[in-house]
């Protein structure tokens, strides 16, 4: 590596230090010989045009905050030759902890300059919005439902008000008492290359081991390395189903819960069934508007610095 760009969240994790964390990263890289520079974001979704910028005169591009952060960098990346870098300074950090990366951002930036380029899948993702579709890439998890509902609900603003446990407790108070209808799902196995429908009131793609928190044995398992996506569908009543995959995930027993499947596919569509009713969808915990969307894999869609020994297992 002899080139880097942080792109900085501003406001990640809301620190009051973050000049003189910016300016210590900035050094941990020229320390170790690699030519750094740092852009702070002034806009939401500005990560991503100063990520592509970058991309052309960078081995690596490090996304300096959040899973938002994270998700937005990568959006300017795919198909470049830069390399994802991630120093977490947000409140989940889902993606830097699957990483097994150190959560103090100076380790983790030292962990990485360690690391090798390695070309992985993300997920794609295609959707409507106003009379134009969008497509966006991610690289934890695609869901639609509840969890859409949450992100819908704790937009960037408030939610970066909030701590984690706060977080947490008002997602498990929307899960669990809030109405959500069925919706259609399509999804065609990985396996046999078979389309099977069915309906659902919550699906959930994961590409991490865990989630976290309250979330971590919801729809994991699968990692960034898989050449498949693991899809978790919650069957309705969503008054009996989401509180059962709840109960049950907790105690590790998901392979004994009726109202939920979980199934390797290549690519899945989730329509709506009332056209009355909004059904919210987010990928990597951003709201990205409301069904249909649809979501499939992309090949070796960009580089991820991991470590160059073990790198199945590290993330596993």
């Amino acid at each position: 590596m002899h080139r880097a760009t942080l792109v900085v969240n501003a406001s990640a994790g809301r620190r009051k230090d973050l000049q003189m964390l910016v300016h210590a990263l900035t050094q941990a890289l020229e320390q170790s010989g690699v030519q750094a520079t740092a852009v702070l974001t002034t806009a939401a979704g500005e990560a991503q045009s100063i990520a592509a910028a970058a991309a052309n005169k960078s081995d690596a591009v490090f996304a300096c905050g959040g899973d938002g952060t994270v998700h937005e960098v990568l959006q300017g990346l795919v198909g470049t030759t830069a390399a994802l870098g991630v120093v977490p300074l947000g409140t989940a950090n889902v993606f830097a902890r699957n990483l097994h990366l150190s959560l103090n951002p100076i380790k983790a930036l030292e962990q990485q300059l360690n690391f090798e380029p390695r070309a992985i899948s993300v997920g794609e993702a295609r959707y409507i919005t106003g009379e134009s579709e969008v497509t966006r890439y991610f690289t934890v998890m695609a869901g639609a439902g509840p969890d859409g509902a949450l992100v819908y609900r704790l937009l960037a603003g408030k939610r970066s008000k909030l701590g984690r446990s706060a977080y947490y407790a008002h997602a498990l108070r929307l899960f669990l008492m809030r109405k959500f209808p069925a919706f259609q799902v399509k999804y065609r196995t990985s396996d046999s290359g078979k389309w099977v429908e069915q309906r659902g009131v919550s699906v959930m793609c994961s590409r991490v081991v865990s989630l976290g928190g309250i979330f971590s044995r919801l729809g994991s398992g699968s990692s960034p390395l898989e050449s498949d996506l693991l899809l978790s569908i919650v069957k309705p009543p969503a008054r009996v189903g989401l509180p059962a995959w709840f109960a049950l995930s907790r105690i590790g027993l998901n392979s004994q819960n009726p109202w939920l499947e979980e199934v390797r596919v290549s690519e899945f569509l989730c329509t709506p069934i009332e056209t009355n009713h909004r059904t919210h969808a987010e990928l990597d915990g951003e709201w990205v508007g409301n069904l249909p969307m649809s979501v499939r894999l992309i090949p070796q869609a960009v580089l991820l610095l991991m470590p160059k020994n073990n790198l199945a297992e590290r993330m596993t």
